[in-house]
């Protein structure tokens, strides 16, 4: 399915209700007790006074007992015994998230940017806000079968890479999910290749490493089309996409061309399973880099 830039009205709607619909993702209680993390616990810090990353929230600093470190647990003096601390489990979840971002493969420059990070109004483009509605629904669909993934084409900088990177961000600091990136020449068919080296550390790994990109939860497959000259491309990368179409993972595919031109690629195949899976979305904006310098 592809989406015009006149459908985007709904996507506006949809990005101004998103943290309302983050809110009743982890909890029914009603409204957030901390407006700062929405109750998730956890923040993403990126003041100079300490290092950029997911850290505690310091509304459950404010109630923490413990040293900080595993059990998480504090000696209560009325019950004379050892008992689990208030912030235990924003502390089990922060581990979890850090753990789950160490292993994502989201290169650096796109960690801890999330959908209401993105520059939509300077200038305002309707494409780009589309994508990023069309985004924050993915995230709040996200576990539904049903759900499509997204399919995001456009020019060198257009933010196609930075609103399927915040996904990912999102989807780990909500969910805290297991999400994976993966740049189509270098983390898939670099590495299968890389895999039948005798001289490479990845020797026979092939198949975990197929069978890893087929079932993550998540996944976001960047230049998809940049490499696709021969047979056996092909039937990696119908095979990758077909396994996730079957379990009903999400995929979010960037690429620099439309999904037309797949039409006629392995005999259709693979741009059949790309317009069942996923909502097609130009983004036809400049360089997002060269907008955002100075800023």
């Amino acid at each position: 399915m592809r989406l015009k830039e006149s459908e985007s009205t709904a996507d506006q709607a949809q990005i101004r209700i998103f943290d309302e619909m983050m809110r009743d993702i982890r909890s029914e209680a009603g409204p957030p007790r901390c407006l700062d993390c929405l109750d998730l616990g956890i923040l993403y810090y990126r003041d100079e006074a300490r290092s950029a990353g997911f850290g505690l929230c310091h509304c459950q600093q404010a109630i923490s007992r413990c040293d900080g470190r595993p059990p998480f647990e504090y000696y209560d003096e009325k019950q004379k015994a050892m008992v689990p601390c208030p912030s235990r489990p924003a502390r089990i979840a922060l581990k979890r998230v850090l753990l789950l971002e160490s292993r994502s493969g989201i290169p650096s420059r796109f960690r801890g940017k999330f959908l209401d990070d993105i520059n939509q109004s300077d200038p305002y483009n309707p494409s780009l806000s589309l994508a990023v509605g069309r985004a924050s629904s993915t995230v709040v669909q996200f576990g539904q079968k049903s759900a499509p993934g997204l399919y995001l084409w456009g020019g060198t900088g257009c933010g196609k890479t930075l609103t399927s990177c915040a996904v990912l961000n999102e989807l780990l600091r909500i969910r805290h999910s297991e999400v994976r990136y993966a740049k189509i020449s270098r983390d898939i068919l670099g590495k299968l290749r890389a895999s039948f080296n005798p001289n490479s550390e990845i020797y026979g790994e092939g198949k975990a490493i197929e069978e890893e990109l087929a079932t993550v939860p998540a996944l976001v497959i960047d230049d998809f089309g940049v490499h696709r000259e021969t047979a056996w491309v092909n039937q990696v990368l119908y095979d990758l996409i077909d396994a996730r179409y079957e379990h009903g993972l999400l995929t979010i595919i960037t690429s620099n061309e439309p999904m037309e031109s797949w039409r006629e690629i392995s005999g259709g195949r693979i741009y059949s399973r790309l317009r069942q899976m996923t909502t097609e979305i130009e983004i036809d904006a400049p360089d997002y880099r060269l907008r955002t310098q100075g800023r």
